[in-house]
């Protein structure tokens, strides 16, 4: 079930959407699901695969090890799964308010589109694009884009990512260049702009790029990185567009979530957050917050990273692992969605882009109704806008669109979501050398399958399957 929320207020936040929010449509969970989860293979064990976290990554683990024969157990501590994801809606239009948009240069989410026949959708939908006001929002000053404009944009994306190729001749194995990742491992997405000579106007737009991109300042976030996924797209400005902001599901995240469980059939417990996991050699012993034990063959932590530090391993877990969680990525901000009161942009889209000084870095034409328009903004910083607060979000978007009249905004801050801390993975600088080796590596009978970390496209609904199916696979190497 999708949940709409209004006029909430920052404090009033983790209460209306927090731990609290909705369990997605057709989940069946608890005992009612516990007769399908099949008879335990490991002697002396409750279930042969715990999952704790209910998020794509743990979906996926937990489906693959119930095709794989094994009875699976997925933990969850909200009452709703799908993690960073989480369809909503919104003034009568479907919105994500968390990973939203995929694409078939994402190999791991768009078979799984395939395999259970869900339909995309382009945001926005059904609008004139070739009708597209572009407006770049600069301290001072605000200019609408013509098409050398564009173009001089486009240059500037192609001279910041020169070295891309070099630096990511092959995206899945960062190994391979590993001498030139760790030859530019201490330099920020801001370093390497400084470094470039730039036109006024490309400079902006790459610093509002990029900043949206990791939803951080660009002076937080690798460099590594955003040329990383500049690599995976292709290497091409306008495939980077369409992978992150162009096809989402017809109907929903939920829909992709709900059928991977459909077909999989783990028990799940919604509610249900850990405080402990014990390798005891031949069995995993995990323990909820209320002080359940259950007994397990081996465990998946499909958890992000920056609540790995929240949870007690025995033996402890790699401090390198924890210190990076407790230091936390970079993905810091928030997405908010914008009713306004009519079409500022007749049959067309509107695409703001701003500079480090704006409070929202980007924003773009979402959705249209008979009065009113539905923006998607982005909101790197979230000390400069209190984005439950509809005049301060007016304020920020009149700085793209003069005469907008809000009338109501909506938006999930993950960074004050106990069990997310933080939104997308965005590595910061130095990590691919301190910390990059330590990531996703199993101890025991405890695996590690998160969304933030491995080779492909960590951070996004396509990386959280891909981990979620390489931990299960380790899991029946060792399963038999």
């Amino acid at each position: 079930m999708d949940e709409q929320i209004k006029g909430t207020s920052r404090r009033g936040f983790l209460r209306a959407t927090g731990a609290g929010a909705v369990a997605v449509a057709g989940v069946v969970v608890g005992d009612a699901n516990a007769a399908k989860a099949g008879k335990c293979k490991s002697a002396g064990c409750d279930y042969d695969v715990v999952v704790i976290g209910g998020g794509f990554a743990g979906i996926t683990a937990a489906r693959d090890s119930r095709k794989s024969g094994y009875k699976t157990l997925v933990l969850e501590a909200r009452n709703r799964l799908g993690g960073r994801t989480f369809s909503s809606t919104f003034a009568g239009h479907n919105i994500e308010l968390g990973g939203a948009w995929i694409h078939w240069a994402q190999p791991n989410v768009w078979a799984e589109k395939e395999r259970y026949g869900l339909e995309v959708k382009e945001t926005p939908e059904g609008l004139d694009l070739s009708a597209e006001i572009i407006v770049l929002a600069h301290e001072g000053g605000r200019t609408v884009l013509n098409e050398q404009d564009m173009a001089s944009i486009g240059e500037a994306f192609e001279q910041y990512f020169a070295e891309a190729r070099q630096m990511w001749e092959r995206p899945y194995d960062s190994k391979h260049t590993r001498k030139e990742l760790i030859a530019r491992d201490s330099l920020s997405v801001g370093d390497r702009l400084q470094s470039l000579q730039l036109s006024k106007t490309q400079r902006v737009a790459l610093e509002g790029y990029f900043s949206t991109m990791g939803l951080c300042d660009i002076g937080k976030m690798s460099y590594n990185d955003v040329a990383h996924c500049w690599s995976l797209a292709g290497w091409s400005f306008g495939a980077t567009n369409d992978v992150m902001g162009r096809y989402v599901f017809k109907t929903g995240t939920a829909s992709l979530i709900n059928a991977m469980l459909e077909d999989g059939k783990p028990e799940v417990r919604l509610s249900t957050p850990v405080r402990r996991i014990e390798d005891k050699g031949d069995r995993v012993i995990v323990t909820t917050q209320k002080g359940e034990r259950i007994v397990a063959r081996t465990a998946i932590v499909a958890l992000p990273m920056n609540v790995l530090p929240s949870v007690e391993f025995s033996p402890p877990a790699d401090p390198m692992v924890i210190e990076a969680g407790r230091l936390k990525h970079a993905g810091a901000g928030a997405k908010v969605y914008i009713k306004t009161r009519g079409k500022y942009d007749g049959a067309g889209k509107t695409l703001g882009v701003g500079d480090s000084k704006q409070a929202i870095s980007l924003t773009f034409t979402y959705a249209k109704g008979d009065d009113h328009s539905i923006y998607v903004a982005f909101v790197p910083d979230p000390e400069k806008l209190d984005v439950q607060d509809t005049r301060a979000v007016q304020e920020a978007l009149r700085v793209y669109i003069p005469d907008a009249v809000v009338e109501e905004c909506f938006a999930y801050e993950w960074t004050l979501d106990p069990y997310s801390r933080g939104t997308w993975s965005a590595y910061r600088p130095n990590w691919y050398g301190k910390y990059l080796n330590h990531f996703e590596q199993d101890r025991g009978n405890i695996f590690f399958g998160q969304g933030d970390h491995g080779e492909g496209w960590r951070g996004f609904i396509d990386g959280a399957i891909g981990a979620g199916s390489r931990a299960a696979q380790r899991v029946r190497k060792v399963l038999g």
